[in-house]
């Protein structure tokens, strides 16, 4: 397991393979929480034991939530980032320092840091995007960004025409 800090209190890498890991993120960085982006698909691949890892995250007190995100799908990673980004800022408004993994810590995870940044923070893409690459080797999945950004946007302005004609101002 490898990882970089992003941010005080944003950690990216690699996904834990036992408890030790567990334990090293929480006693080495301060981990109080977790945001697993891996499939069921992927713990069976890396021969993850998912039940003995969520036990280890209570017994150290440490929050779990998943997005699963297929890997290298960037139709699945567009329509899930809204979910994975709302999941970190919540968990970072909550206080917490979180881990954000996928299985190599270089795609789904990164791109989700960059998202929050980008969304969340209001920095500049460009900015987000060298920031993320200047902490953590990755190969962020852009084309995901610019979809659900595109998506986000127009779903905001449907929004904002039905609120619109709700007031009666529509016509």
């Amino acid at each position: 397991m490898d990882y970089d800090q992003i941010l005080p209190g944003l950690f990216v890498g690699s996904h834990p393979r036992c408890g030790d890991d567990i334990d090293k993120l929480k006693n080495e960085s301060g981990i109080t929480a977790v945001l697993n982006l891996q499939t069921d698909e992927d713990m069976v691949w890396w021969k993850l034991d998912w039940p003995a890892l969520t036990l280890q995250y209570g017994t150290c007190s440490v929050e779990c939530r998943r997005v699963p995100i297929r890997d290298f799908d960037t139709a699945d990673l567009a329509d899930k980032l809204p979910d994975a980004v709302s999941a970190l800022a919540q968990l970072l408004q909550a206080g917490h320092t979180v881990y954000v993994h996928c299985n190599a810590g270089a795609w789904r995870s990164p791109t989700v840091a960059i998202a929050y940044l980008h969304w969340c923070e209001g920095w500049d893409l460009d900015k987000a995007v060298a920031h993320v690459e200047q902490h953590r080797p990755c190969s962020p999945g852009l084309e995901a960004i610019r979809r659900a950004t595109q998506n986000l946007l127009r779903d905001e302005t449907i929004r904002q025409k039905i609120q619109w004609r709700a007031t009666g101002w529509g016509g």
